[in-house]
């Protein structure tokens, strides 16, 4: 699939754009400030449903403006998909080819793989981003992953809102257990699911995890693994059953701690994902440079596995990460690019960037002030 153009209106800083690009290498070129990452943003929003960045839709709308309006074209599998965002203060409304669709319909439909400074952070910040690393896996291998966070997700979202209830004394605490005795096994059987499709992908992704490990450190002794801790317990060869039988145990220790805090304490969410070095804990024996080798290297293996389940490389989005490198990883990550036949979109501050890819007729898109120079 590929992007062929843009138009934003009240998006961000842009009052109006209107962009086309190359089915292959372009580069949103700026100072800091102008609108490149707000460009990746817009991208994003058409395949993954929702942006990369934290934020809300008050957000995506200039400051006096009710609406912003995103169209695209994307090609894929032969086809023309004409797509469409309206979001607003309150909602957000996706289209394709005029019919109503859903940020899930989007994930399902159309990939891209995210290269962003926050990701290249994941190993020495918190456990969500690790987690989210492997979700963002998950969605490259079937639609049927991103629907099945979704409903853990929702189902999460209602056993919180029981034990709050509770906290609040909105109901007592007998109507709270019934609630929950009624909830949790539809509750802990996504949540065993989930957890077995994030162990099985891991799995499955061993292999091209330590070659593009082993490519940019240019070291064919560098070793990477990768532990998935249920409850402080490496469940990566764990069956559906031992997943089930440990959560209901740790679930049953941590009820009352549960109805204290008015918050789910067991589950997906609270698992912790490990990157090993030659089996030593990445927080703690890496450099800042190795840990983000070891995301960069997790990264190209989901661009790979990703053409190795469904024949097709996704689009890649890169948000000013080739800044963030060393110049080893940075010609190793080049290199990378020019073998992978897709569309990628760079941000960057580097007006000598493009020159650096060996490219005959990359898309330099220059920007200042929400507006394309040039």
């Amino acid at each position: 699939m590929y992007f062929k153009k843009l138009r934003l209106k009240d998006f961000r800083n842009f009052d109006q754009i209107d962009v086309e690009f190359s089915p292959g290498m372009n580069f949103f070129v700026g100072e800091n400030g102008q609108g490149k990452s707000n460009l990746l943003e817009a991208l994003s929003l058409f395949t993954q449903g929702e942006s990369f960045r934290y934020c809300d839709n008050t957000n995506l709308i200039q400051d006096t403006k009710n609406e912003a309006v995103l169209f695209t074209d994307v090609e894929s599998a032969g086809l023309l998909n004409e797509l469409k965002l309206h979001i607003s203060k309150s909602r957000r409304h996706f289209f394709i080819n005029e019919k109503k669709a859903t940020g899930l319909d989007m994930k399902k439909k159309f990939h891209s793989v995210i290269f962003s400074p926050e990701s290249l952070s994941a190993i020495k910040e918190s456990s969500d981003l690790r987690r989210e690393l492997v979700d963002d896996l998950l969605v490259s291998v079937t639609a049927r992953n991103a629907e099945l966070i979704y409903e853990f997700r929702k189902a999460l979202r209602t056993r919180n809102r029981i034990l709050k209830d509770a906290i609040e004394n909105i109901q007592s605490l007998k109507t709270t257990e019934n609630l929950l005795e009624s909830l949790d096994p539809s509750y802990f059987k996504l949540a065993v699911e989930l957890t077995m499709a994030r162990v099985n992908a891991l799995n499955e992704i061993k292999y091209e995890f330590n070659n593009a490990m082993q490519y940019i450190s240019s070291n064919k002794a560098v070793e990477i693994s990768v532990e998935y801790l249920i409850s402080s317990v490496n469940g990566m060869s764990f069956l559906p059953e031992q997943v089930h039988d440990s959560m209901q145990k740790r679930s049953s220790e941590l009820r009352s701690a549960e109805l204290a805090s008015g918050v789910t304490l067991v589950g997906p969410h609270k698992h912790e994902i490990l990157f090993l070095y030659g089996q030593k804990d990445s927080r703690f024996y890496c450099s800042q440079g190795q840990q983000r080798a070891i995301i960069l290297s997790f990264k190209m293996a989901q661009v790979v596995y990703h053409r190795k389940t469904h024949g097709v490389y996704p689009v890649l989005l890169l948000d000013d990460v080739l800044s963030e490198l060393d110049s080893i990883k940075k010609e190793a990550l080049i290199s990378f690019l020019h073998e992978v036949k897709t569309q990628t979109f760079v941000t960057t501050t580097d007006l000598n960037l493009a020159e650096s890819f060996y490219l005959e007729k990359p898309a330099v898109i220059s920007l200042s002030g929400g507006k394309i120079r040039g």
